[in-house]
């Protein structure tokens, strides 16, 4: 028997592919690999680069509907091998590809640039806000103390009259048990499908962040309750990659407003909580009218005083001076202001940081 008959079948047995359970940390990793080299503008080689780590993640589980998806997908892209896209996509069909089932495409944006006068004003408002401050008992992440307080707080800010006003009904809170890596998803591509292009979406995410290697410097995956934190392999199965995030934003997406807000570096969280790379924000501002927010820069932490962060108390209190009404530049100057003084206060350095896509 050689090596990939010996994989595959361990596989099967492990988790009879999607259908059965999660795939193997290593396989799924080797997808968010491939995925965060594809896009609009992957050249030819960074494509091939993907099948190459897309290929490995099927020795590590033949059965992984997902990655014989975004193979299809790629030898589409380079006019290659027909057979072979007819077998991979029959393939993710058999193994219930969730990329196929909500035909994400990685090479098309669903948010092109868009005149101002093909966009209509603000239409409806929609929120996705999550804060995990308590993980699942024994292998889930260290405890963290406010970040459900702040994302509870927040989500009543947008749908607070006086500030956000958001539909109470538009604005989907997770937090704690309620925030597993599929209700995380599912929550945002119901959101992502549900929004016009004259929307505005709102996504707001406060946990640990976590890098795929230290060296990189990279939130390649953010903790969610059910992730279990016992061995690399283990986080690379369970946790949310970043990648996964960018995808349902940039190919679902269609809203000509879209703010992400994190704040994924605590000051209590362990020694290897980053937070966001370059990577991380270049894949997230592709499009049109997206703005990302972090709660601090690289090799910063967020810090939390009287019950909340800093970030997000000074994120609510510009929202309350404004009346909700302010221009994202406006209100990050608000925040990056208030943070940087509250910090300063307790002898800490955190600065706030943010990107916008180049036609938001």
């Amino acid at each position: 028997m050689n090596r990939r008959s010996f994989l595959a079948l361990a596989a099967a047995g492990l988790c009879q592919g999607q259908r059965g359970g999660d795939t193997s940390g290593a396989a799924r990793d080797l997808l968010y690999q491939a995925l965060e080299l594809l896009g609009e503008h992957s050249t030819p080689a960074q494509v091939e680069s993907a099948l190459t780590r897309l290929r490995l993640c099927l020795d590590e589980n033949a059965n992984f509907g997902d990655a014989h998806y975004y193979r299809a997908r790629c030898l589409e892209r380079l006019g290659r091998n027909p057979a072979m896209q007819k077998a991979d996509l029959e393939a993710a069909a058999s193994y219930n590809s969730e990329a196929q089932r909500n035909a994400r495409d990685p090479f098309r944006l669903s948010a092109p640039i868009l005149r101002a006068a093909d966009v209509a004003s603000v239409g409806q408002k929609w929120a996705l806000v999550v804060g995990i401050s308590r993980f699942q008992p024994k292998v889930g992440a260290d405890q963290l103390r406010f970040a459900a307080n702040d994302a509870d707080a927040f989500a009543t800010a947008l749908a607070n009259p006086a500030t956000g006003r958001f539909a109470e009904d538009h604005v989907i809170r997770l937090l704690n048990d309620q925030a597993t890596t599929p209700n995380i998803k599912a929550r945002l591509n119901t959101i992502a499908t549900k929004a016009k292009a004259e929307d505005i979406v709102v996504v707001y995410v406060s946990t640990h962040g976590s890098s795929r290697s230290d060296d990189l410097r990279q939130v390649s995956y953010l903790y969610t309750y059910d992730t279990d934190v016992t061995s690399r392999d283990q986080i690379f199965g369970t946790a949310l990659a970043m990648v996964e995030i960018s995808s349902i934003i940039s190919t679902r997406c269609i809203a000509q407003r879209t703010v992400v807000i994190f704040d994924t570096c605590h000051s209590g969280a362990g020694q290897n909580a980053q937070s966001l790379s370059t990577n991380d924000f270049d894949r997230l501002k592709a499009g049109a009218g997206r703005y990302i927010m972090s709660s601090c820069g690289a090799n910063e932490r967020s810090y939390e005083e009287d019950g909340h962060g800093f970030f997000t108390a000074g994120l609510i209190d510009s929202l309350a001076a404004s009346h909700g009404c302010i221009r994202m530049e406006d209100l990050f100057e608000g925040v990056r202001k208030n943070v940087s003084t509250r910090a300063t206060k307790v002898g800490k350095d955190q600065h706030p940081i943010m990107a916008r896509s180049d036609a938001a």
